[in-house]
């Protein structure tokens, strides 16, 4: 027979089993809990970063409508099987000003004749305002005002570009009013077109420009073949003969 005592040790070590038992499932809820909460955090942290990162990459991407292949702007629309001259140039630049207002008819004249394809490719080595000043470009060729803002920017830079020229003077030196000038203003001050801008710097790293103005005929750097030693500028007719004008 089995006495008093042995039964009573038998029900306590049942009782001691169970709440081991109950202890143990405790532990397991309470990790399977946390780690439920950790992935939940993590979910959301996730999102949340996704989130922000998806904002950012929406932020600043647009390519203005006569973009060269994303890293420039065409001067006028490319015809096919011309050559293509890559003018790089700084907004601030005095010496970029000053090729500019040299050249700038003579380029026009070889567009026309159908003799080369111009890309400008903006640059922002000289001062604060030169990748401002190369975003607002890119925004007035939504205007379809590159052209004339390109050569307003210049004509105002030589005092070096503020702000107020940027935003306000230039574009109505361009000619922007009205829904134009509304657009561009909108354009420039969400920096729309910032991403492009990064690219044209990173197209002029790539083919190593590091110094402005710099010019590229189908891929060769001919700055030297355009300037003039003896009068120290960039000549029209030394372009003229490059370009095999008439």
């Amino acid at each position: 027979m089995t006495s008093s005592s042995q039964v009573r040790r038998s029900r306590r070590e049942s009782l001691d089993s169970q709440r081991i038992e109950k202890a143990k499932k405790e532990r397991r809820n309470k990790i399977l809990f946390a780690i439920a909460g950790v992935i939940i955090v993590g979910a959301v942290i996730g999102t949340a970063i996704w989130g922000i990162v998806s904002t950012q990459n929406k932020s600043g991407t647009e390519l203005p409508p006569n973009n060269a292949h994303g890293h420039g702007i065409w001067l006028a629309p490319p015809v096919d099987g011309l050559p293509t001259l890559e003018i790089y140039s700084d907004y601030n630049c005095g010496v970029c000003a000053s090729a500019h207002r040299t050249l700038n008819a003579v380029l026009n004249e070889a567009i026309e004749q159908k003799k080369v394809n111009v890309m400008v490719i903006s640059m922002s080595f000289v001062a604060e305002t030169s990748r401002q000043a190369s975003i607002a470009s890119a925004c007035a060729d939504f205007q379809g005002a590159f052209p004339k803002f390109h050569d307003q920017l210049f004509l105002h830079a030589s005092g070096g570009l503020d702000y107020e020229d940027i935003d306000t003077i230039v574009p109505e030196a361009a000619g922007l009013t009205g829904d134009a000038l509304t657009n561009f203003s909108t354009c420039l001050n969400n920096q729309d077109t910032g991403s492009f801008v990064d690219a044209e710097a990173a197209y002029g790293a790539k083919n190593k420009v590091n110094a402005t103005p710099a010019f590229r005929l189908d891929g060769v750097d001919v700055r030297e073949q355009l300037f003039n030693t003896n009068t120290q500028t960039f000549d029209p007719d030394l372009m003229r003969k490059l370009l095999e004008m008439n």
